[in-house]
């Protein structure tokens, strides 16, 4: 009994992650442009885990701060001009190469 007690659970987790990322490829895509301020690694100190992240200036003047993957953080510079697309919750960086 228990046991399909945690298959019901497993179940509806799955169900609703996978509702969650159909949501996210169904929402519209708002694309920004942005020059690359700065950039910083986030160590733990009882981890081996690393945040990456970019200050990014948008053509209004707002400034913010994100956090990106590794690849992304791997490829772009200070000073590059980048994309920044938001999905609902997902978020990536794009270099733009002119």
């Amino acid at each position: 009994m228990a046991l399909m007690g945690f298959l019901a659970v497993l179940f509806i987790l799955f169900f609703s992650l996978w509702i969650s990322a159909r949501r996210d490829r169904r929402a519209p895509k708002v694309i920004r442009r942005a020059i690359v301020l700065d950039k910083r690694v986030r160590l733990e100190n009882d981890s081996p885990s690393e945040d990456y992240f970019f200050t990014c200036e948008y053509e209004n003047g707002e400034r913010e701060e994100l956090e990106v993957d590794e690849s992304e953080y791997g490829i772009i510079v200070v000073g590059d001009t980048v994309n920044v697309i938001r999905q609902r919750k997902m978020l990536r960086v794009e270099r733009v190469v002119s």
